[in-house]
């Protein structure tokens, strides 16, 4: 979406904050089918991984409209509990390291319809935004201090703000292919 467009989105929700519980959730559905950044890949299969900062004017107000749907409770953050599988790191090639920062915003372009956004709540919470009626799964790394790696799979299948709970870390380790999507 273009700037112009954001801006207009984020006056649109202010809107919005008489009306009932059951409309305001219709109009966020809505709205997180529509939104997008466009990540400059031309592979739907093949994603390009890209910071944010590339994107730095359209992220921030995709960012800011997100924030607002939850603001004005248009949308409620999915509560995602991660749990690990351990793996042998010398069996997995790691082309991609997404270095997190405690800043909240989006992170990281996964595609055009999935972001890595740091949460603007005490915590800091790390969390996976989907729009577009994506579903598939995101698959990562991370490092434990002994060394050895956990995988972890966020399954999605529908739009919406997964809170990646339980995860502290500054690292995420991506293969080739951390997107698998149906």
């Amino acid at each position: 979406m273009t700037p112009i467009d954001l801006s207009h989105l984020s006056e649109e929700i202010k809107k919005t904050q008489n009306w009932s519980n059951h409309r305001k959730q219709m109009f966020g559905m809505g709205l997180m089918n529509e939104l997008y950044i466009t990540d400059g890949s031309v592979s739907k299969t093949s994603p390009v991984i890209i910071p944010a900062s590339d994107r730095a004017m359209t992220t921030q107000l995709v960012s800011d409209v997100l924030d607002d749907l939850i603001a004005y409770d248009e949308i409620d953050p999915m509560v995602y509990p991660l749990e690990g599988e351990p793996v042998s790191g010398t069996e997995l090639d790691f082309p991609h390291l997404l270095i997190l920062n405690n800043e909240p915003g989006i992170q990281y372009i996964l595609n055009t319809h999935l972001w890595l956004k740091v949460m603007d709540d005490p915590e800091r919470t790390l969390a996976l935004v989907v729009t577009g009626n994506l579903s598939g799964a995101f698959t990562f790394y991370i490092e434990q201090v002994s060394g050895q790696f956990e995988k972890m799979v966020v399954n999605f299948d529908k739009n919406g703000i997964y809170l990646l709970t339980k995860l502290s870390v500054d690292v995420l380790h991506l293969t080739d292919q951390p997107l698998t999507l149906h």
